[in-house]
């Protein structure tokens, strides 16, 4: 379990600066476009597509790394009032939830991913990306959120049946 913990630690922060590099780049292609449509009069078609697709995938593949860092957004006006043991333990029922939800959609991204996959599918526009590829980002995102919220369940426990009450 802690090899696989190791490696998705590091795939995560690896994938983190991957989006903060798609992040970038979804900036410069958009700003490309805004000057070849507002001031060349030759707009893109490709750049609003483009742009949507490394949205998808920084957003989806990022929110694990996100995860990682303690990042998401909580409600800390009532967590942080809480004893230490409360909210060890309210972090373990959110997660098993989160995890729950984020196998599910694992699940199911698969499914859509394969059809898609299988079928051929592709974009309904000028570029025809095969959308195996956008929908990968779905799958990879929600497994590895999967992961971490093991990682968060496990780490919790830990600290529970260890002194949880130590602030």
């Amino acid at each position: 379990m802690k090899n696989i913990r190791i490696f998705v630690e590091k795939f995560n922060l690896l994938i983190g600066y991957i989006c903060g590099l798609g992040i970038l780049t979804m900036g410069l292609i958009l700003s490309y476009e805004v000057v070849c449509r507002y001031f060349l009069d030759s707009p893109t078609i490709w750049a609003q597509e483009t742009s949507g697709y490394i949205f998808m995938w920084t957003m989806l593949a990022g929110s694990a790394y996100t995860l990682m860092q303690g990042k998401h957004v909580r409600i800390d006006l009532v967590f942080d009032r809480l004893p230490r043991k409360a909210q060890l333990f309210l972090d373990i029922v959110t997660s098993v939830a989160g995890m729950a939800f984020c196998a599910v959609v694992t699940w199911q991204a698969w499914e859509i991913m394969a059809s898609s996959f299988k079928y051929h599918k592709v974009s309904a526009t000028l570029l025809r990306v095969p959308m195996w590829i956008p929908q990968c980002s779905l799958l990879l995102g929600f497994a590895l959120l999967t992961f971490q919220f093991a990682f968060i369940i496990a780490d919790r426990a830990q600290a529970l049946t260890h002194g949880g009450d130590k602030q």
